[in-house]
């Protein structure tokens, strides 16, 4: 896989990798007007005041979407992948703060799996800083990096080059072999 993408100019969408708790760090990637901009936010309300400024054409959450804790079958899907149940207890909390989270949000909404992304386009490593080298990024935690992916798989979505994987609660992930013309 080539250097990071370049997208064309009427695209907008976000990714959040979101921390189970607001004390955490959740790493944002906005991606609009051929720019891509990576943060760090703690915060529901500065999440969602990301959202209301940039009005994104969809938001990627690397979160568990879903309304009741239990395992998917995107989740035994995905294990292959890495994918870790959502019945950890770590994994509650962060299941509790997405489904609130996404009730406040006034757009189009996808869960992703951001390891499996980094997999399937085979950029993956055990080290962030590595896999920030390989997609020409300069992401200052793994917060980032993750939602740098996020909403790489977004763009993907909304191109038809991402397939969603489980049966009423879905999670994208890329096609496997995407090679999009502009990465």
């Amino acid at each position: 896989m080539a250097a990071h993408w370049r997208p064309e100019s009427d695209i907008r969408v976000i990714g959040i990798d979101l921390a189970a708790l607001p004390k955490n760090p959740t790493g944002i990637c906005i991606v609009k007007e051929k720019n891509t901009e990576l943060f760090t936010v703690h915060e529901d309300d500065e999440i969602l005041a990301v959202i209301k400024k940039e009005k994104p054409q969809i938001v990627a959450i690397d979160a568990p979407l879903m309304g009741e804790v239990r395992v998917r079958e995107a989740d035994r899907q995905l294990k292959k992948y890495g994918a870790m149940p959502p019945t950890m207890p770590s994994m509650r909390q962060l299941v509790e703060r997405a489904k609130q989270l996404v009730k406040r949000i006034n757009c189009s909404v996808i869960e992703v799996f951001p390891t499996a992304t980094a997999k399937i386009l085979g950029v993956y490593s055990k080290n962030w800083r590595k896999m920030a080298e390989k997609l020409d990024i300069e992401a200052k935690s793994k917060h980032e990096l993750d939602a740098y992916l996020a909403a790489y798989t977004a763009y993907l979505y909304l191109h038809g080059k991402a397939k969603e994987v489980g049966e009423k609660e879905k999670i994208v992930i890329p096609e496997e072999s995407p090679h999009p013309k502009d990465f």
